[in-house]
């Protein structure tokens, strides 16, 4: 098998989908690699790196001329033309938020490998790592927007001796707000979880028990109640493979004290707040509407690419080299986790989230 790894498009994006020492194992099960040229220049890996690992360094063109592509993030639009039938691309894919790749993906019946959905015992388990860095960057890019000269409200969330901290406010009670709120505990400040699942906000209590927190059930009118007070606001809500509801109206948002922030992690998706139209960038991340700074960076880990490469890289190997080993359709078979991160199977859309949320029938993967 010929395996492509290309380098992301996504502006700001340092991220790349294995590192030289994963690219040895490909090679050593039997795969020909093909590395695009300085693809891992942003994560700290020269070419050198991945040719002493027996990598080629190819253009962008030649990468994408293989069987299995591996990439970080979803295509750009410049990269459709190189889609063919059976053509397997992996990465993080968000589709629901895609809908014209997810259009030139069924006419040029590729298959889609979404890490964002694949499911082992019961778990996000590639997910879990970019939602971890999503939730700490979402308190420090709070921290550092809240600051005046960006319009922000002029406060230090961490407080001083003399000064309470601040207070942030997190919708959805997942990895990536564990992770939110476990930094904006330690930083000192009084943290708020909204999360619809009773046994959810029971584990929440006893996580944090003995700390300055407060879990609440999620519904519309504690979501209005509870974000009028937010020096911070992150929203983590995902529902795999498809679009969330926008749980965060405008007038919500008009409510919030002016200069306080707004962080939506789940805009990869599509998002959760009314007032988030499209989404920013590393390079130009924020807007203020309503007074209010949002901001909106679906691919928060690549402003931390070094880190999130490593993180990434060691949860995707595995099933890299079930494919590379076994072909697709055994290795989907002999691994349901492998089989649920297939969004769309040679045309076919295979995602129950994605199907629905674009309106295409849904085929099931088996």
């Amino acid at each position: 098998m010929i395996v492509g790894v290309v380098k992301e498009q996504k502006a700001g994006e340092g991220r790349v989908g294995v590192t030289p020492a994963n690219v040895k194992k490909l090679v050593d099960a039997g795969a020909d690699v093909l590395v695009e040229k300085d693809a891992g220049i942003g994560s700290g890996f020269s070419n050198d790196d991945y040719q002493k690992m027996n990598g080629k360094i190819v253009s962008h063109a030649e990468a994408w001329k293989a069987d299995l592509i591996i990439k970080v993030k979803e295509p750009d639009a410049e990269e459709y033309q190189y889609f063919r039938p059976n053509q397997i691309i992996w990465g993080f894919q968000h589709l629901a938020s895609a809908p014209e790749t997810v259009a030139q993906m069924i006419r040029s019946g590729v298959t889609a490998i979404g890490g964002e959905t694949i499911v082992k015992d019961g778990k996000l388990e590639l997910l879990a790592p970019m939602s971890a860095i999503a939730g700490r960057r979402s308190v420090i890019m709070g921290t550092y927007y809240l600051e005046a000269q960006h319009q922000g409200e002029g406060i230090l969330l961490c407080g001083t001796p003399e000064v309470p901290a601040g207070k942030v406010v997190i919708l959805g009670g997942g990895n990536a707000a564990v992770n939110a709120a476990t930094l904006a505990l330690d930083m000192g400040c009084r943290v708020q979880i909204l999360e619809i699942k009773q046994d959810r906000l029971d584990w929440l209590k006893e996580h944090f028990a003995g700390r300055n927190y407060e879990g609440i059930i999620s519904n519309a009118e504690n979501i209005a109640k509870y974000i009028k007070d937010a020096d911070l606001f992150i929203s983590t809500i995902l529902i795999p493979g498809a679009r969330p509801p926008k749980l965060v109206t405008e007038s919500m948002v008009k409510s919030m004290k002016p200069g306080s922030v707004i962080v939506d992690v789940a805009i990869d998706q599509g998002g959760t707040v009314a007032t988030i139209d499209k989404p920013t960038t590393i390079e130009d991340p924020v807007f203020v509407k309503d007074n209010i700074i949002h901001y909106a960076v679906p691919n928060q880990p690549g402003a931390v690419p070094r880190t999130a490469t490593l993180a990434l890289a060691s949860g995707n190997i595995s099933y890299l080299l079930e494919i590379v080993k076994n072909g697709l359709e055994k290795a989907m078979k002999e691994d349901p986790a492998l089989a649920s991160g297939i969004n769309i199977y040679q045309g076919e859309v295979t995602n129950k989230g994605l199907a629905k949320s674009l309106n295409y029938e849904f085929t099931e993967i088996d």
